[in-house]
């Protein structure tokens, strides 16, 4: 799943009158990917695969956030090189959404295969999440995708010491990301690339400077993260979020948080007790 395991990036942000709302939904998968995150910075590896799909990476496989546990066992023939409709995924009614990821990971799909889909389909988006979802929708409608699913691997705890966590921030939060990693090992010849993020993290905690720069949108994102995890640090939780949104006229409780860790970091307090 490479960088997937680092940087958990997306979720959905779907609902429907019976479950969760949105905000609540994406708020609760930003927290739990967070902590998935720091349990996998210990096995950081080129290919390696877990997650954080939370399970995250979309919705890899929180089934418990997702109403029904539909199952598919149909033979139906699925043409290998259809182009899905993104626009048919998009069409979807909320609640047809969430029925749709969680044929998808009842199916036993992980993050992984909705990448090999888009490659299959030409999809050229990187949102993967529509991609699940038109999967879900077609096996849902009884028919069989073009490959076999191939579930993440369950999550390892390693134990990581707090002089390599520290690094391992250092490298995240300046907005390096796997890839970057990748580069860097080639450019020390170090072969593995988790070896090569805690050598940048120990450099950039010694401000040094690293002969690779992150992309300015990873540094951005970098910057949020560090703000959500400064929220959930202090010890809020996504309830606190969600509270916190209505406070503040805010549309989902992930904005909450980001605002809430801004404020933390800057030394201020929030209305709100954890």
């Amino acid at each position: 799943m490479t960088e997937h395991a680092d940087q958990l990036r997306q979720a959905f942000e779907t609902h429907e009158n019976q479950t969760p709302d949105a905000a609540a939904v994406y708020a609760r998968v930003q927290e739990m990917s967070t902590k998935y995150k720091r349990r996998r910075r210990g096995l950081q590896v080129t290919g390696g695969v877990a997650l954080a799909g939370l399970a995250v990476a979309g919705v890899v496989s929180i089934p418990q956030l997702l109403p029904g546990n539909a199952e598919n066992t149909s033979t139906a023939a699925f043409p290998a090189g259809a182009v899905p409709s993104s626009a048919a995924a998009t069409a979807l009614s909320e609640a047809d959404l969430q029925k749709a990821y969680a044929a998808y990971t009842a199916a036993g799909y992980g993050y992984d295969d909705a990448q090999k889909l888009a490659k299959i389909w030409h999809v050229k988006s990187q949102d993967f999440n529509k991609v699940k979802a038109d999967a879900g929708r077609r096996l849902l409608a009884g028919q069989t995708l073009p490959i076999p699913p191939t579930p993440d691997v369950p999550v390892v705890d390693v134990p990581v010491s707090p002089q390599d966590e520290a690094r391992f921030s250092a490298f995240f939060h300046a907005g390096y990301v796997y890839d970057d990693a990748v580069k860097l090992a080639k450019i020390w010849h170090i072969k593995d690339p988790a070896d090569a993020k805690l050598m940048a993290g120990k450099k950039l905690l010694a401000h040094e400077t690293l002969p690779v720069k992150p992309k300015p949108a990873n540094v951005a994102e970098a910057k949020e993260a560090q703000k959500v995890e400064t929220f959930f640090a202090k010890g809020y939780d996504v309830d606190d979020a969600i509270q916190l949104a209505k406070l503040w006229h805010l549309k989902t409780a992930y904005q909450a948080k980001v605002e809430g860790g801004k404020r933390l970091m800057a030394g201020q307090t929030l209305p709100i007790k954890p």
